[in-house]
């Protein structure tokens, strides 16, 4: 009897820990590219993938029925892709498969190709300040460990064009408690990544309020 129960608990515990095991973000990635190497084997070739994540953040659930004991990070992500000159989006994240809906008057494509040398070449800077000691200006880099970060990358013809982390500590106009100027936030603020970013973020926006994703648990 004593032996039964303890076969029990280790299946539902290998069971739990397989579960969980497919909510990791190696997991997630490895189904966007496989539903990437789908579409391409049906013809469709250019694809945007935006993920917007936090690290160190506890993601937090409009719905108790939604919960989803993930490992790591929980990172939402949206495919685009263009056929036949329309723009799709679906989403995935480390739990949930979403519906396929159209994107109308989408300019995503047509922002990046007109700005790509630029973008891919941009790195935005990191946060940084200007203090003045024994009369001699001296500049000091700011970072942190937990803060919203914004992945994108671009694919065409199974070639990434750019694969860009956008950490939004970076975008912030002062650093050290506010008690310092952030010298790099011009650039970075203005620069054509940031607003490929806020671009994506729009295009997501108004489509899932003209459309519905619809959510199956994986």
């Amino acid at each position: 009897m004593i032996l039964r129960q303890l076969a029990i608990i280790s299946l539902i515990f290998f069971s739990l820990k397989k579960v969980n095991g497919q909510a990791t973000a190696e997991h997630l990635n490895t189904l966007i590219k496989s539903y990437i190497n789908e579409m391409n084997t049906n013809g469709v070739d250019t694809f945007c993938i935006y993920q917007d994540y936090c690290v160190g953040c506890d993601y937090k659930w409009n719905k108790a029925e939604d919960k989803c004991g993930y490992e790591g990070l929980y990172i939402p992500t949206y495919i685009f892709w263009l056929k036949e000159g329309q723009t799709f989006m679906t989403k995935k994240d480390n739990c949930f498969d979403y519906s396929i809906i159209t994107v109308e008057n989408d300019s995503l494509w047509q922002f990046f190709f007109s700005n790509q040398d630029t973008i891919v070449k941009q790195e935005i800077k990191m946060p940084q300040y200007i203090e003045v000691k024994n009369g001699k200006e001296q500049v000091y880099s700011v970072n942190i460990d937990h803060s919203v970060h914004e992945g994108i990358q671009i694919i065409l013809r199974q070639d990434t064009l750019i694969n860009k982390d956008l950490n939004e500590f970076y975008f912030c106009k002062e650093v050290e408690f506010g008690q310092q100027q952030n010298i790099n936030y011009e650039y970075n603020i203005k620069s054509p990544l940031k607003e490929f970013q806020l671009l994506i973020a729009r295009t997501i926006t108004t489509a899932t309020q003209q459309q519905k994703l619809q959510k199956s648990r994986r």
